[in-house]
């Protein structure tokens, strides 16, 4: 009859059932701080995409208010027309005049003027609002200073339930 001696070669139950309880322990956490990582980028990847889209919306909207030059706002049903001063005139006695006062210019900025540039970006809605404005005395409807703030919401084509807001404010 063969008998085991306890200094043979090899590892008991016990000793196997405690290394595969051990490795599955590390594995969980490893696997655990993997997949955690994993979301964590894609948490980041998908805001940045977001955030520079809401850059490019900012940026296109602050391009065409400085481009235009305007020197006052008015507001009617929500959209904003941008206005210049009417080009100063000599009169026959040598008087400088204004002829109209402020004349409408082709800038408008409303909330449907604005589309994303890429196209796995949502605008779910966007704001634009003037804030603080500071009325001219002589015209009590044009808005000569203030603040344009801009707050939109975005999401993404993939996850169109991950809303993100943007807000920025622009002087004028």
């Amino acid at each position: 009859m063969n008998s085991f001696s306890k200094a043979s070669e090899g590892f008991t139950l016990v000793e196997l059932l405690v290394t595969v309880v051990v490795a599955s322990i590390l594995s969980g956490v490893i696997i655990t701080a993997f997949i955690s990582g994993t979301l964590g980028f894609q948490l980041t990847n998908e805001t940045s995409e977001l955030r520079s889209e809401a850059d490019y919306l900012v940026t296109s909207i602050l391009s065409e208010v400085n481009r235009s030059e305007f020197d006052a706002v008015t507001e009617v049903d929500d959209t904003y027309q941008f206005h210049q001063l009417s080009e100063p005139r000599i009169s026959s006695t040598g008087m400088i005049y204004r002829e109209a006062g402020y004349e409408p210019i082709s800038l408008n900025l409303s909330a449907d003027s604005y589309v994303p540039s890429n196209p796995n970006v949502l605008l779910d809605n966007i704001t634009i609002q003037l804030i603080e404005p500071v009325y001219d005395p002589r015209r009590p409807n044009y808005m000569t200073s203030g603040l344009i703030e801009i707050e939109m919401n975005l999401s993404l084509k993939a996850n169109p339930d991950s809303i993100k807001t943007f807000k920025s404010s622009i002087p004028f």
